[in-house]
């Protein structure tokens, strides 16, 4: 593993907005052109545009530093690293300088008068328990929205304020994910039941399947929080919001980019731990993260927590 390099935020979102089609020709690859994407030879699933990219057959997306750690098995620090040089192997690469776009108003998706179909969805798609779903809708923070019958994963503050909410779709042969416009990058779908264990996952469904897998437990009394991907950013809110918060379970995917993720929290974790200095965290807020942080990190057997809890039935 590559040491710790305390990047700044703007050598990141250069990193995030390189050119895929400009990386895949500096290693040689060959790319076609698909609509208004192109796709990469070798992996006929995978399409790219500018600086995003999308995996049909596993539904994997991200930026270009998630590609690099997808498909090249680096790690978080060598993929920006590589990617903020100006070229690679000799080849240029081309950056995208971030759109500066007017920031949307949250608003929440309109609720349907029911919701059978997501019910149906998370509970025979997806295996999770009728008795879960219903503790989270209980919660206000998942519902069915009435214009698409989406799956609505609300990520409140705490106060209870909705601050950010994912869709997911309940079509299997109609894929949708997506975050609500102008949801806040640093909340995300989460329960907080206590400071004596926080679980942490990428995606909300894995979230909801894990803990279906231990509800005979006393779940409740542990804390739970989805990242909505890999970034740290939803994680640092939560424990700047729940100061007593010290063990941490990491539980993301069981693939490379995951299993990276998880050395790159738990590196973070230590440094705080530690007290070394986090480059893009002020010092008032890293001394309020500064806490004895135990980290376990638990893996799925399969890919990830809900093909688990599926491969039960």
């Amino acid at each position: 593993m590559s040491s710790y390099v305390p990047f700044t935020q703007k050598e990141i979102d250069t990193a995030a907005h390189t050119d895929i089609k400009s990386i895949l020709e500096a290693r040689g690859e060959k790319v076609i052109k698909s609509g208004s994407e192109w796709a990469w030879a070798a992996h006929d699933s995978v399409k790219f545009r500018g600086h995003v990219f999308f995996r049909h057959s596993t539904g994997d997306k991200g930026t270009a530093v998630d590609f690099m750690c997808l498909f090249f098995d680096m790690s978080f620090q060598d993929a920006v690293l590589t990617l903020t040089g100006k070229d690679y192997g000799g080849v240029p690469l081309r950056h995208a300088a971030p759109v500066q776009m007017q920031q949307k108003a949250f608003q929440l998706p309109p609720r349907n008068c029911t919701m059978h179909r997501m019910y149906a969805y998370l509970m025979q798609e997806r295996g999770i328990s009728q008795d879960i779903i219903t503790f989270f809708v209980r919660k206000h923070t998942l519902y069915e929205s009435a214009e698409r019958h989406n799956a609505v994963f609300v990520g409140c503050d705490t106060n209870g304020k909705p601050r950010a909410a994912h869709e997911k779709g309940t079509l299997s042969y109609r894929p949708y994910r997506a975050d609500v416009p102008g949801s806040s990058k640093n909340y995300f779908f989460n329960f907080y039941g206590g400071p004596d264990r926080l679980y942490v996952f990428e995606a909300p469904i894995d979230m909801l399947s894990f803990i279906t897998m231990h509800r005979y437990s006393d779940w409740t009394k542990n804390s739970y929080l989805a990242l909505g991907g890999i970034s740290s950013r939803a994680l640092l809110r939560f424990l700047l919001e729940h100061p007593y918060v010290r063990n941490i379970a990491l539980c993301l995917d069981n693939d490379t980019v995951g299993q990276q993720a998880d050395r790159d929290l738990a590196l973070l974790l230590d440094r705080l731990r530690s007290g070394k200095a986090v480059d893009s965290l002020s010092p008032d807020v890293q001394k309020k993260l500064w806490r004895n942080y135990t980290v376990r990190i638990l893996k799925s057997k399969l890919k990830d927590w809900n093909d688990d809890l599926r491969s039960r039935h």
